[in-house]
């Protein structure tokens, strides 16, 4: 196996200017949706999350958070779907690009299944978490009273355990790396202009999970760029990195057995249109045609048919001889190579 050690700068610019768009819109969402508007609000516009709380002051939180929720009931859903959505147009608008990974675990799982090589996959990284800095950086620009405020970092709610987010993070960030593998697959052709907007409903699911849990993970870059340029560092800021890369990591190996052909044990579908073919012996006429220097049987053709090789004639029944037809595009074949998309 021949690694790429290629480097593209417009797919690493690329990457660089979504995360730094999907951590704007996302984490903008989570901080403004948070925030107490309206009647209730004294001054007009009060952040729901400071940074100037104690671990002590739960109660003030737990009291903080139900306020907030009763002004703004329709902040989990719409945090959710501003997560999900910001990838679902930024993987649109960046696939022709780089794949629109937008995310580190999804670039170390496309690296771990040869769907990208060792050095683009560092430099995306870099680009992506550069991107995230420099979009909490605009959010914090834009969002009044920002100094207080910890601009969406992640941080898990009162009562949760180590374990349970966790666990959470892993699980999700597999679902998101398994989608992003599977739709974007080679095997998988049909699927692959809705790429972005099932991978965007994934980021959506994971939110609406993991929201109430610990703010939502499953992107190391989504969590250090607020996490950097608000401050804030919880002693449990680890498993924001470690959850999303072990998930990833899991996603893999079950990626490369669904594209083996172990356990497939059933033979490819025959067109319907070739001719039947005969493999007689000597005395058969094809034997003999075989025999006196001519073809077997009529020259062969290849086409793809749902993964698997089949094979007809030039000159299927109801078609003149001489005359083609694609069975792929119905013109002519298109080649894509694979690319990931967050």
């Amino acid at each position: 196996m021949k690694l790429d050690w290629g480097v593209s700068p417009k797919a690493v610019l690329a990457e660089c200017m979504a995360a730094t768009l999907f951590v704007f819109i996302g984490c903008g969402t989570a901080t403004t949706f948070s925030a107490k508007r309206g009647p209730q609000a004294a001054e007009g516009f009060e952040l729901g999350s400071l940074t100037n709380r104690s671990s002590s002051d739960v109660l003030a939180d737990i009291r903080a958070l139900t306020d907030n929720l009763s002004t703004n009931a329709s902040w989990g859903i719409t945090t959710a779907l501003a997560f999900g959505l910001a990838i679902t147009v930024m993987a649109y608008a960046t696939a022709h690009l780089s794949g629109g990974q937008i995310n580190p675990a999804v670039t170390l799982g496309l690296l771990l299944s040869n769907n990208l090589g060792p050095l683009q996959a560092l430099c995306n990284i870099a680009a992506q978490i550069s991107g995230a800095i420099l979009g909490a950086g605009l959010l914090y620009a834009t969002i009044p009273g920002s100094s207080s405020s910890t601009l969406a970092s992640n941080q898990l709610a009162a009562g949760v355990g180590v374990g349970n987010a966790l666990c959470g993070e892993i699980v999700m960030t597999f679902v998101l790396v398994s989608v992003v593998l599977e739709v974007t697959s080679d095997r998988n052709p049909g699927s692959r202009a809705q790429a972005p907007l099932a991978i965007g409903f994934a980021v959506f699911c994971a939110h609406a999970v993991m929201l109430p849990i610990d703010g939502c993970s499953i992107n190391p870059a989504r969590s250090l760029g607020p996490a950097i340029v608000s401050g804030t560092w919880p002693g449990t800021f680890w498993i924001f990195i470690v959850g999303p890369f072990a998930g990833a990591i899991a996603a893999v190996p079950f990626h490369l057995f669904f594209a083996s052909r172990m356990l497939e044990g059933r033979k490819p579908d025959q067109d319907p249109l070739a001719e039947p073919r005969y493999d007689g012996g000597a005395d058969s006429p094809a034997g003999k045609a075989h025999a006196r220097g001519g073809p077997a049987s009529a020259p062969q053709r290849d086409f793809v048919t749902g993964g698997r090789h089949a094979f007809v004639p030039d000159t299927p029944r109801g078609f003149a001889p001489g005359a083609d037809r694609n069975f792929v595009t119905g013109g002519g074949h298109i080649h894509q190579g694979s690319a990931g998309m967050v």
